[in-house]
């Protein structure tokens, strides 16, 4: 009985001396710091903070304790507490001389988050600029380094084709990042910007972590955190849409859905194409939320599905082919980060994609189906204040089936891509003010004959607070293009060399971003016909460079309540590549584009102006009736866009924007006939814009508890 008093004394002694030590982590400036590592010394008791800086743990010690802290970039933190701690802790923390998180590698990245040093953008400034009519490809065109052909709306990096560019959501690939339209209309990004609130742009030089892309990373994250309840109202001149969110506890749900018809719209605007179906779009997106202990899980989905009919002109054919195109998209991932203690976090996440696309062209019907799979897992380390690492693996499916069928003919052919990679990364603190980073990246799979290793690395420095330079040097592959490789799954591996030095300027509302670049392509595509057809001969004998220079300067001080930016970028890209007999510079390069972008506030009429106008110089095309390949050229041209958001109430917003106010009539290119006519010409026809302008008049009303929220960030 003693015993059994004795045992029972100590077990309440022992519960009641447990108790929870919370607290809150903050930089010098008050802002929340993530990551942060915090321990009882001579124990193993701590935790680690969240995005907001919070911390909580259960320890069982009683009595004067020190707690430490610590972080990459900052200075070690030691206090003294007293156990049972009845307030939270509030820990302040320095920087530290080798600052791994103040001195960040610029080469090829552009940065649009929600806060923090070096961002180009923000999220409200991608979907306020005007001609991007919610577009974030469109904003991305306005940045150096970038460029949309404005006949299919495709981003294209530093000289590649818009294959060469691969999107992700929070870590996870996109099999299919943009809208289903037929040839010579410009397609838009699938995906609502409103749900983003930080986008990492690469212009080259990225990442270990990312692959299968020879030019750019388009990293779309979402925000760790729990949304608040509210609903979100829109309707405009193409649609409607609605959002809503529920919040209970450490779980919040959003739901997006919006609709979209031009049938109403073309009445009024009548664009040079002849519907027989107006473009008809309804979607949808879901992301859930739910906060953990140590991790945060996060749930997104989003379904698509376009349905058109229209006449489009085709040289082959005396009168405009009648054309039919119905489409079926559906994503979803899942991504789960986990804190694991002693600096360790573990991050996954699964990927699932599936298209479906029927296309009627004249007597021809193509449908194809498309179904992706994505499968990923990153360990990530501190060390200490000076060496971080990351490690990870990831494996990719994707099966691609097309059937053509045509009278007669019926025959199915397509491609089932198995990939799998193993990469690593570590960044060092190697001098004071000087970083530098270095990664590999192995991949295999089942339709190339060799694997790939690529050495990836890059160094900044710090020459003051405000000025940084890097480099970056990387080897890149990717395998064909789909268009091609669902003709000929056998083709090797293309590559691509990345060589990368930057400079950037920060102070006081200016910035200032320089870089000049040096890219060799080898293993190319070329093809024995003038298109990618199921007979043509392929090989990987093709080649190419790309040099240029990207400027970029940004201002948002020096005249009260007005922000603006000039964008430059010089591309010098020759190819040998498809059919041609020799190097050229390929027919989707601009030399020369410029971008000019204002925005200013007018207080006193509760309105946001936004202007873009933009410059590119011509491009290249194959004339057949010439000896001399590649040898026209098209006329630049100048587009004027400009929109006005006017803050009704500080919930309701009306939103009018236009595209190319001046008129422009930009030629593309020009398309010319399969064969000569009688007099032995190629007959041709230009390529143009489908209508002359785009005008756009939203309303857009936000109902929440807190009545400061409106939609501005999402026009």
């Amino acid at each position: 009985m003693k015993l059994f008093l004795t045992l029972l004394f100590f077990s309440i002694t022992l519960v009641s001396a447990q108790s929870i030590l919370k607290g809150k982590v903050l930089d010098k400036n008050g802002k929340s710091i993530y990551l942060a590592n915090v321990y009882i010394e001579g124990t193993y008791e701590g935790g680690t903070t969240d995005s907001l800086g919070n911390f909580a743990f259960e320890t069982n010690e009683l009595g004067a304790k020190i707690i430490k802290t610590s972080i990459v970039g900052r200075t070690p933190y030691s206090k003294l507490i007293q156990l049972p701690q009845k307030g939270l802790v509030i820990i302040q923390l320095q920087d530290n001389e080798n600052r791994l998180q103040e001195i960040t590698i610029q080469a090829g990245v552009l940065q649009a988050n929600s806060s923090g040093k070096n961002t180009v953008m923000s999220p409200l400034d991608i979907v306020t600029t005007a001609g991007s009519t919610g577009n974030i490809i469109s904003a991305l065109a306005t940045l150096p380094g970038a460029q949309v052909a404005g006949e299919n709306g495709r981003l294209m990096v530093h000289g590649g084709d818009a294959s060469e560019t691969q999107t992700y959501i929070n870590g996870i690939s996109v099999a299919q990042p943009y809208t289903a339209t037929p040839n010579e209309v410009p397609v838009r990004g699938r995906f609502s910007p409103m749900l983003f609130k930080g986008v990492n742009f690469s212009t080259g030089g990225y990442s270990a972590e990312f692959g299968n892309a020879l030019s750019s990373i388009l990293a779309l994250n979402t925000e760790n955190k729990i949304e608040q309840p509210k609903t979100e109202l829109s309707l405009s001149s193409v649609g409607l849409g609605l959002g809503h969110t529920l919040q209970w506890g450490k779980n919040s749900l959003t739901f997006n859905s919006s609709y979209t018809n031009l049938k109403p719209y073309s009445k009024i605007i009548t664009p040079d194409i002849k519907w027989t179906k107006p473009y008809e779009n309804a979607s949808g997106e879901m992301i859930y939320r739910h906060q953990f202990k140590e991790g945060f899980l996060n749930i997104y989905g989003a379904y698509n599905f376009e349905d058109m009919g229209l006449y489009q002109a085709d040289i082959n054919y005396q009168q405009p082919v009648p054309l039919k195109k119905k489409s079926n998209n559906s994503y979803a991932n899942i991504t789960y980060s986990q804190h694991l203690g002693n600096r360790w976090t573990f991050n996954s996440g699964i990927g699932l994609g599936y298209l479906t696309d029927k296309l009627h062209y004249d007597d021809i019907f193509l449908p194809n189906e498309e179904k992706s799979l994505h499968i990923k897992g990153v360990l990530s380390k501190i060390w200490n204040n000076k060496i971080k690492s990351i490690g990870g693996i990831e494996y990719f499916d994707n099966n691609y089936q097309e059937e053509y069928q045509r009278q007669n003919l019926d025959y199915n052919y397509g491609y089932h891509s198995k990939m799998t990679a193993l990469f690593t990364e570590t960044s060092l603190g190697i001098l004071p003010n000087l970083i530098g980073k270095i990664g590999l990246r192995g991949t295999s799979s089942n339709l190339q004959k060799r694997n790939t290793l690529e050495p990836r690395a890059s160094l900044g420095y710090a020459l003051n607070k405000y000025t940084q330079l890097s480099m970056a040097y990387g080897t890149f592959h990717q395998q064909a293009a789909t268009p091609i490789l669902k003709y000929a799954p056998q083709l090797d591996w293309l590559e691509a060399n990345h060589y990368i030095a930057n400079y950037f300027y920060e102070r006081a509302g200016h910035l200032l971003r320089l870089e000049a670049y040096h890219k060799e392509y080898n293993n190319l595509i070329k093809y024995n016909s003038m298109t990618p057809r199921y007979d043509s001969q392929y090989d990987n004998t093709g080649n190419g460079k790309v040099k240029g220079f990207d400027l970029f300067y940004k201002n948002t001080s020096s005249i009260k309540n007005l922000q603006y930016w000039i964008s430059y970028s010089y591309t010098d890209s020759k190819r040998n590549e498809a059919n041609y007999p020799a190097t050229f510079t390929p027919p989707y390069v601009y030399k020369h584009s410029i971008y000019l972008v204002g925005k200013c506030w007018f207080a006193s009429l509760r309105s946001q102006l936004s202007l873009t106008n933009s410059f590119v110089s011509g491009r290249n095309y194959n004339d057949p009736n010439q000896t001399v390949f590649m040898n026209g050229r098209t006329k630049g041209y100048n587009n004027l866009s400009m929109s006005w958001s006017f803050l009704y109430s500080q919930q309701k917003i009306i939103h009018f924007s236009v595209s190319n106010v001046l008129g422009a009539a930009p030629i593309y290119g020009y398309q010319y006939a399969d064969r000569p006519n009688s007099q032995g010409i190629y007959d041709r026809r230009p390529i143009v814009p489908t209508a002359k302008r785009f005008v756009f008049l939203g309303y857009f009303w936000t109902i929440s508890k807190n009545e400061k929220e409106n939609q501005l960030d999402n026009l």
